[in-house]
């Protein structure tokens, strides 16, 4: 959805489980350099599949394509084997898709492009053009093999005790395939199977080594977070670019205290803050500069990292919206995906609002809407009864919330106030809305004079 341009063509399909005839976007032609997106949706298994709304099945389009990422001089034609094709006729069937190359800048490679007559072996040799070696492919199905078994354990006794079997490949790795599993469970409608590996990590987390390890780093990190935090707060609401350089440099030999920096407040590391570090150290005496050489590489890998982990979460909250609006009951798999509408679904929900809006296409805009009603719906249902209280004052008129109070307060009592607290700190920390902060402050007093009557 970032991205408007695509090479992907829409044709109707039926479902091969139910039926029913409906729309999907189908390639036949993937090139890198114009639609890096594309690459991503092949290697996570979703090009040329599409889920039915009527029924929810998963359906795969056998089609020829092309394959070309002109940076690895890489051109893959892919002829799948159910579509039973000669030889004669699979020669044809890659001479079309070749047509659609560049003419201008027509390279040797082109003129024989490798073959693969399966979906996977694409995949592979795309893969293996990245340096991913048939050894690390091999692990990662053993990783995917041994998720299945935990998965499929009908008892606890049963899951705890193949973990402990498998206590030495439970690592970082195995627990990341478990997070795409997850995912791709939750955007292809199978919603209780990806709760249920959900569970699964849970107990793994429990009765691992890793676990354990795992566990242990996390106290440490949350000790140095609220260290930081308390270091940045110190600063006051009138920190300067320079107040966080100093604090960045002080941490020149603590690398979690300064990757805890950059997490904890991105924005200030920005171009102009690199460019007061470089400074820093141009004038700096020569036996001075090497600490702050490594603050300034170490500042940058994080923000780098962070940006990125922005991006896949960006791309991750797209596919899920995609997977939402062709659900033929989003209610439903947005109560089932609940941890996912976050606030980075929000941001993309309300993108592709807009680019609706500005395209005038009126069916997507009235269906993102109508998603983004229900999305709203299905949060506030989940909320606490204090928060929702809460959320519908602050959406209420303010000549009407003293009587909403009056009329209500019994059910809460003074614990409001300690969620209302809660509350204003988490928005004075983001800085983001002064008037919402305004708002919240004047109706604690409404409810805390109530309170005292």
């Amino acid at each position: 959805m970032e991205n408007n341009q695509t090479t992907a063509t829409e044709t109707m399909i039926r479902c091969s489980n139910c039926g029913h005839q409906f729309p999907a976007q189908v390639y036949a032609y993937i090139d890198v350099m114009k639609e890096p997106r594309a690459k991503a949706l092949l290697l996570s298994g979703q090009i040329n599949t599409a889920q039915c709304p009527a029924c929810g099945a998963t359906n795969a389009m056998g089609t020829p394509l092309l394959y070309h990422d002109a940076t690895k001089e890489l051109l893959i034609a892919l002829v799948p084997m159910e579509l039973n094709m000669n030889k004669d006729e699979q020669e044809r069937a890659i001479g079309q898709l070749m047509n659609q190359l560049p003419k201008d800048n027509f390279k040797g490679y082109m003129f024989s492009p490798r073959r693969a007559m399966t979906m996977q072996g694409l995949i592979e040799q795309v893969l293996e053009a990245d340096g991913v070696t048939r050894e690390m492919i091999e692990e990662q199905k053993q990783r995917v093999t041994l998720a299945q078994e935990l998965a499929e354990a009908e008892t606890q006794e049963a899951l705890v005790s193949l973990i402990q079997a498998n206590d030495d490949k439970i690592d970082e790795r195995f627990m990341m395939t478990l997070s795409s599993l997850v995912q791709r469970m939750s955007e292809t409608g199978q919603a209780q199977l990806a709760q249920h590996i959900v569970r699964v990590q849970d107990v793994i987390v429990e009765n691992s080594s890793y676990g354990e390890t795992l566990r242990e780093q996390q106290q440490q990190q949350g000790a140095v977070l609220q260290e930081v935090a308390d270091s940045i707060q110190a600063m006051g609401e009138g920190a300067q670019r320079a107040d966080f350089l100093d604090l960045a440099l002080s941490y020149a030999e603590e690398d979690m205290h300064l990757q805890a920096l950059v997490s904890l407040a991105r924005p200030a590391f920005d171009h102009e803050f690199f460019q007061m570090l470089t400074n820093r150290i141009e004038s700096a005496p020569a036996e001075e500069r090497l600490p702050m050489e490594k603050v300034r590489e170490a500042v940058l890998q994080v923000t780098t990292a962070i940006d990125q982990q922005q991006e896949v979460a960006m791309q991750q909250a797209a596919r899920f919206l995609q997977a939402v609006v062709n659900h033929q009951n989003p209610r439903e798999l947005l109560i089932a995906n609940a941890p996912l509408v976050d606030d980075m679904f929000m941001q993309v929900l309300d993108v592709n609002i807009q680019q609706a809006e500005q395209q005038k296409n009126i069916q997507l805009l009235t269906r993102l809407k109508e998603i983004q009603q229900t999305v709203y719906q299905v949060l506030q249902s989940s909320l606490d009864p204090e928060l929702r209280f809460l959320n519908e004052l602050l959406q209420a008129d303010e000549a009407d919330t003293p009587q909403m109070i009056a009329e209500r307060i019994d059910e809460f009592g003074p614990n409001i106030l300690e969620v209302m607290d809660a509350v204003e700190n988490l928005l004075e920390q983001q800085q983001s809305n002064p008037a919402l902060v305004s708002r919240l402050h004047q109706i604690r007093e409404q409810i805390q004079a109530q309170l005292q009557a």
